[in-house]
């Protein structure tokens, strides 16, 4: 299963392999997620994905999940998913 993760448009940019960024899972309302960016891909658009939105494709992430963004800023977390493909999107 991939993760679709909403990030701010200055993580998108900053966002690269063996870095990380902080987002909200799609579809998710009150679902935060600190992502530790593995491999990147080139990303291949869904015939569904809005033509003004951009992605990124990343395989081999963990990712920490929270209902608050403080606590992932603290370093705890809810439940953890390594090995995960992430798609970040702004």
């Amino acid at each position: 299963m991939t993760l679709r993760v909403k990030v701010t448009h200055d993580e998108f940019d900053a966002a690269e392999p063996n870095g990380w960024v902080d987002g909200q899972i799609q579809g998710k309302k009150g679902l935060y997620v600190y992502v530790e960016l593995g491999e990147e891909l080139e990303y291949i658009p869904r015939a569904n994905d809005n033509p003004k939105t951009e992605y990124r494709l990343f395989k081999g992430c963990t990712a920490y999940f929270d209902t608050s963004q403080e606590n992932l800023e603290q370093g705890l977390y809810q439940a953890v998913q390594p090995n995960a493909t992430v798609v970040i999107y702004c």
